[in-house]
């Protein structure tokens, strides 16, 4: 699932150039009884057993210059374990380890870290490495190691007969493949992504397919296995059940009204509609109910229940329809699993916000057509709120991003249509800040109430006309 970072990247540590320049990898297999030098710790370059060793940790990790910023969870211990191992078979052996923040996860693993220094013996210096060169004053075949000492502030060159690199973790060659046949996301730096970081590490976008290990993330044995142990239980209830039990908020399709414009196919990142041969097949099992392709979709053939574009005009019209005297009106349109929930949280706590806002539910930020926000000012709203889930924390992986994408072509329809962008925002709520909802409410209220009341809705009936009918020929030509 995972492959080591290559040093030969980085061109400063002459990795390959030098052959007493190793990784961590390569200190293993002259550890191990079974390797080349069975056990022995010996210099590459003569076979000579090494005086001075030096670690630097951290190599193709935390590092922003090339793109690996994150933490590669295992390299301080096994570099840690490397150097005990050493002193126990030669302690006279003088042991540097230069790191930029020692990271000893793990149950006992900072224990064994203090035993190292206090124990052993092991020099730990905290520093930044430029260069590992050849030393020109040593009649042996030195090393010489140039850096910053963070701690004393002053730069450093030290001789040292082995260098190790402890090379961090970064997905497989065959990570981004995988990816595409299996329809599964990936983060930043190419590892698979969880369908929820906390609550649901092991399982993916995809129903029914599972990870473990470092294709998820970097990280250790112990991880792994436990990891590794909830995909196997989720995978046994899963094919215990002897049938699939779909969500009844999932999307339907109409085959007399699609045109198979591939809108849908394009935006749905579960590989639930494909469109070949002339025809749309709808996987509802792929599903995850987001919506997305309901809002794309420019003649409503797909559609969720409980939320087709009519209902939500329906309730839109019902709403903003209750008293039109007060202003400003503030159209809200909250996501199921987090803004919705904050919202309940602010009523249940008792906490006290305007009470201009009119909600209305969406399984998702994402199903959100731009003709319901111009819907909701021919109604009479003054402004309108749309609140999702935090980005990473969003139920559908990228329903809140894909909002944010679409709020930005609507606010250039506004602006176009002579209505002020400013009317309309955007925000992530959760669950639990039932106080930021209250206080988002309090906020736009205010700078709903600066830009005075709206034009009558009357011109406003034509804006939405007008854009409706460039969107379809927009369409018509692809």
């Amino acid at each position: 699932g995972y492959k080591t970072f290559d040093p030969s990247l980085l061109g400063e540590l002459n990795y390959e150039k030098y052959a007493d320049v190793i990784t961590t990898m390569q200190l293993e297999r002259l550890l191990n009884s079974d390797g080349p030098t069975r056990g022995k710790v010996v210099k590459p370059s003569n076979g000579a057993i090494p005086k001075k060793i030096s670690f630097i940790l951290c190599v193709g990790s935390r590092n922003k210059a090339i793109h690996r910023e994150y933490c590669s969870q295992v390299c301080c211990n096994t570099a840690i374990k490397q150097a005990v191992l050493i002193k126990k078979e030669y302690p006279e052996t003088s042991i540097n380890i230069y790191y930029t923040d020692i990271r000893a996860n793990g149950k006992n693993c900072e224990e064994f870290y203090n035993r190292a220094r206090e124990v052993f013996g092991i020099r730990f210096i905290k520093s930044n490495i430029s260069a590992v060169l050849k030393s020109d004053v040593s009649k042996e075949g030195r090393l010489l190691i140039r850096g910053e000492d963070i701690i004393e502030d002053k730069i450093f060159e030290n001789e040292t007969d082995l260098v190790v690199l402890a090379v961090g973790i970064e997905p497989a060659p065959d990570t981004d493949k995988l990816s595409q046949i299996l329809n599964i996301s990936q983060d930043n730096y190419g590892f698979l992504l969880e369908k929820h970081l906390k609550i649901k590490p092991s399982e993916t976008s995809v129903n029914g397919i599972f990870i473990a290990g470092a294709i998820q993330a970097p990280k250790d044995i112990p991880s792994s296995i436990a990891q590794a142990e909830s995909a196997a239980a989720k995978s046994v209830a899963l094919l215990s059940r002897g049938q699939v039990e779909l969500d009844p908020h999932i999307v339907y399709y109409d085959a007399e009204k699609c045109d198979l414009c591939r809108l849908c196919e394009n935006i749905c990142q579960f590989n639930a509609i494909k469109i070949e041969d002339n025809k749309l097949t709808l996987t509802q099992a792929n599903c995850s109910g987001c919506g997305a392709c309901a809002a794309m979709c420019p003649n409503d053939a797909l559609f969720i229940p409980g939320f087709r574009q009519d209902q939500l005009n329906k309730q839109i019209t019902k709403v903003l329809g209750e008293n039109k005297k007060e202003f400003p009106l503030i159209m809200a349109f909250l996501c199921n699993w987090c803004s919705y929930v904050g919202a309940d949280l602010a009523g249940t706590s008792k906490i006290t916000y305007p009470s201009n806002i009119r909600v209305v539910h969406v399984m998702c930020t994402a199903m959100l057509d731009p003709a319901l926000v111009f819907e909701s000012f021919f109604q009479g709203a003054d402004g309108v709120l749309i609140a999702g889930c935090h980005e990473q924390d969003c139920h559908y992986d990228t329903g809140f991003l894909k909002a944010k994408t679409r709020y930005a072509s609507i606010r250039e329809m506004l602006a176009e249509s002579g209505i002020n962008e400013n009317r309309v925002k955007i925000v992530s709520i959760s669950a639990g800040e039932g106080e930021k909802y209250a206080k988002v409410i309090s906020e736009f209220k205010k700078e709903l109430e600066q830009l005075g009341p709206i034009r009558p809705n009357e011109y406003i009936k034509p804006a939405i006309e007008e854009k409706k009918e460039e969107e379809k020929a927009r369409l018509d030509e692809i």
